[in-house]
């Protein structure tokens, strides 16, 4: 083996090449594993991309008492999650400051309320998804949430999505 010696210290021993760190059946056995399947099997039908999922409100839960209420958060840029479970949202602002800071505001009120949401944070947006996972589905919690959201949103001075903070050099 050889040694590389550094002044007074200790001598260190130099890399070995490539080819002699592995043998050509290491390489070999690792090459012969059958390719990755990304395929998952379908319990339901495709949807096509233009079907709004229906909202499935959890058990124990009144539709005709939450549905005009879902409705009006649809109306009011609320979309309903992939299996029509939660609502979700991204607020745009045009500090990452201020993104941050209505993520406290947010995180305050569900620790109160003990229902959390999940959040991500970008530079200059904030995503919001909230759904119920004990009894599974949109419960008047979610509802309430999402609209306390809305009126932080406005106190932290939400702005369009295209009027929002970009990352990178301003034009």
């Amino acid at each position: 083996m050889s040694f590389l010696r550094l002044g007074r210290s200790l001598p260190l021993p130099l890399p070995l090449p490539l080819s002699s760190r592995f043998s050509p059946s290491v390489i070999r056995v690792a090459s012969a594993r059958p390719p990755l399947s990304l395929s998952l099997p379908r319990s339901q039908p495709l949807r096509m991309a233009s079907s709004a999922p229906a909202a499935r409100f959890a058990e124990g839960e009144d539709p005709q008492q939450l549905g005009p209420d879902t409705e009006l958060l649809l109306q009011q840029g609320w979309a309903l999650d992939g299996n029509g479970m939660g609502v979700t949202k991204t607020f745009h602002f045009k500090s990452y400051f201020k993104a941050v800071t209505f993520v406290n505001l947010v995180a305050s009120e569900s620790s109160s309320k003990k229902h959390h949401p999940t959040m991500t944070v970008r530079f200059g947006s904030v995503d919001i998804h909230w759904t119920t996972h004990h009894p599974r589905g949109l419960t008047h919690k979610d509802i309430t949430m999402a609209r306390h959201c809305d009126h932080g949103a406005s106190l932290m001075g939400a702005v369009d999505s295209g009027q929002g903070l970009k990352c990178g050099p301003s034009a």
